[in-house]
Formats: structure tokens, C-alpha cells, sequence
């Protein structure tokens, strides 16, 4: 007997063409809302983190998915009721699966020490530095925006807490990946989404790729938004703590 598929009755996609066209227009709206930011940046000398300069990004994509959302039948005044009605206990369950993105993160650690074990210290270094060079620059600016301002600290707390966690997990798991996974099995659908996730991050793609398919399985075994954007807040949080003491 076939197994059911789990997100069978989920309101997404129907067809693909509409789930490309989406993902064309995020990707597309993603340069049009950045250009602002580059240009003050061009024209005042200010230096922004990335987390400050993807505020506008991540606010238009959670947009953006919430109206799709609702074009599909999503009642946003229910869900939001019932994530609050079960905060608690989706709180909880995060808590849980961080330890699981834990072992995750130890996995990676395993596969970048054996990888440093053949290529020795400069093949590792030369490997790695878009990586490290691409956080450095961010932990600068990190601390750069804090000894200006304590709001300015904020806006990029609440960038990586808050905006990205809830407009990312809307977008990548909540419409890309549920409507994968309606036609075909879950490995298969967490390696596509967890791909594309993985290449919006630029340099760190690599090492997202198995962050990304550990949230697809979160998803698959919770089946509820809150508990993977409450999990993908503590990730970024551990996150930009570590820039921050970088």
C-alpha cells in the first residue's frame, strides 16, 4: 500500500509553472528592492551589514509569499491564531530540533576536518575563503554598526531573529518545498529546496545545503510553519553571535 503523502490537501501549488514563475519574480524583486539600498550606500559612504541591507529584501519576499499564501486559500486571521494558541509547545519543539541542527553542524565540522585532513592547511584555506572571507567582512560590519548605534545593532537582530527566519521560511519551505514534495518523494523535494536555499546564501552554499534539507525534514515531520521559523531563529542567532566575537 502507498504511503500518503503528508502535505496531500496542503493549499499550495497545483502546477509548476506557477511555483517557476514565483521564484522568477522573488529572485527578480530581490534586485529591484536591493538597488535602493546600494545607491544610499554609493552616495553616502554608509557601509551597511548585510543583514541591514536585506531588511527591504526579506520584508517584500514575506510579503510577497503571505498574498500567495492567501491567493491559495491560506486564512492568515486562523493561522496566526493558532500559532499563538501554540507557542509554547512549538517553542519546545524547536528547542528540540536545534540539538538535531547541533549534530548537523558537527557533521559538517566532520566533513571539513577530513577535507582539511587531504588538502592540508593552504588547500583548506584557499577552499574556504570565500566563506570565511565573506563572514569576516559581515562580522566587521556587525561591529561596525554597533559602536555607531545601539538601533542600528537592532535593525540587524531583528533582520536575522525575525524577518528572514519567518519570510525565508514562508517562501522555501511553506510554498517551494510543499509543492515539490505533492509529486514526488521527501528526499527528492528536500535536496531541490534545500539547494535553492542553500544558492540565495551565496558563498556558504555548500555548507547550507544540509541546513537547508534538516529544515525540509523539521517540516516534514512537524508539518508547522512556527516550529521551523522558531528554529531557524535560534540558527541565525547562533549565528550572528558568532560574527559578532569573530
Amino acid at each position: 500500500m502507498e504511503e500518503k503523502n503528508p502535505f496531500e490537501g496542503i493549499k499550495t501549488y497545483d502546477r509548476y509553472g506557477r511555483l517557476w514563475g514565483l521564484t522568477a519574480a522573488i529572485v527578480l524583486l530581490h534586485f529591484v528592492v536591493m538597488l535602493p539600498v546600494v545607491l544610499v550606500e554609493k552616495h553616502t559612504g554608509l557601509r551597511f551589514s548585510s543583514l541591514e541591507s536585506m531588511i527591504p529584501v526579506f520584508l517584500a519576499i514575506g510579503a510577497v509569499s503571505a498574498l500567495v499564501m492567501s491567493g491559495m486559500g491560506v486564512s492568515w486571521r486562523s493561522a496566526l491564531a493558532d500559532w499563538r494558541r501554540n507557542l509554547g509547545g512549538d517553542a519546545l519543539k524547536a528547542l528540540k530540533y536545534f540539538g538535531g541542527y547541533a549534530l548537523v553542524a558537527l557533521c559538517i565540522a566532520g566533513v571539513l576536518f577530513s577535507v582539511w585532513w587531504f588538502l592540508g592547511d593552504s588547500g583548506m584555506e584557499k577552499l574556504l575563503q570565500p566563506v570565511t572571507e565573506r563572514a569576516s567582512s559581515e562580522g566587521a560590519a556587525l561591529q561596525a554598526a554597533a559602536s555607531v548605534s545601539y538601533l542600528r545593532l537592532s535593525l540587524s537582530v531583528l533582520s536575522a531573529c525575525v524577518l528572514a527566519p519567518v519570510a525565508e521560511e514562508l517562501f522555501f519551505r511553506r510554498i517551494f518545498y510543499t509543492t515539490v514534495r505533492l509529486r514526488n518523494g521527501f528526499w527528492f523535494s528536500a535536496f531541490w529546496s534545500g539547494l535553492f536555499f542553500a544558492v540565495c546564501h551565496g558563498a556558504a552554499a555548500p555548507i547550507l545545503l544540509p541546513v537547508g534539507i534538516y529544515f525540509c525534514w523539521v517540516y516534514e515531520r512537524e508539518r508547522r510553519l512556527p516550529v521551523n521559523i522558531l528554529l531557524h531563529s535560534l540558527v541565525n542567532v547562533t549565528m550572528l553571535f558568532n560574527r559578532m566575537l569573530a
